[in-house]
């Protein structure tokens, strides 16, 4: 994580964790451009294989079809998804964000590895695709946004455990799916 200045990873669950959580979050916009491209069930698919992998970390068993599933609606969104111009390049992103996820989960690597390391690397690119300039929690780019939510993700894990990671995402999420919005 080296730009993202996250500090060390944390043990392989963790690290799944907040692969998961980085291409959830920064789906809440994802499924705002997919949904008004038509394709709001193939998003639907892929999240829920993220989620699922996200479950997992809790303990939980990885009920690898839905991760299957997952991956051919991240396949097919990459494939077909035309949508607005301005946010194309960013929609393509995500969705490889979220295929590089499932493909960990799906590999079941459970040990911190470069791959996750990565994740939270594309995930930066990911937000610098954006195509305009943002004000969110005072950041002025979206880049900024994603930099400051893996920075707290990380310090919620570590006080509060993945229940408390899990209770902020929801409105890291909201953050982008606002700025979806204002564009689909």
């Amino acid at each position: 994580m080296p730009e993202s200045s996250l500090g060390t990873v944390l043990d392989g669950a963790d690290s799944r964790a907040l692969s998961c959580v980085a291409a959830l979050r920064i789906g809440g916009g994802l499924y705002i451009l997919a949904d008004a491209d038509g394709r709001g069930d193939l998003y639907y698919q892929a999240d829920a294989g993220v989620r699922a992998g996200l479950r997992s970390c809790e303990g939980r068993h990885l009920n690898a079809d839905v991760v299957r599933i997952a991956k051919k609606a991240c396949q097919r969104l990459t494939a077909t998804f035309s949508g607005v111009e301005r946010t194309r390049q960013f929609a393509l992103s995500g969705f490889n964000l979220l295929a590089d996820v499932l493909a960990l989960l799906d590999a079941e690597i459970g040990e911190p590895s470069e791959a996750h390391v990565a994740i939270f690397q594309k995930a930066v690119e990911t937000a610098s695709a954006w195509p305009e300039a943002v004000l969110i929690d005072g950041r002025t780019s979206l880049r900024e946004f994603e930099l400051s939510c893996q920075r707290e993700s990380v310090d919620l894990l570590r006080e509060r455990g993945l229940p408390g990671l899990r209770n902020a995402l929801g409105a890291m999420e909201l953050s982008y799916r606002g700025l979806a919005k204002g564009v689909a």
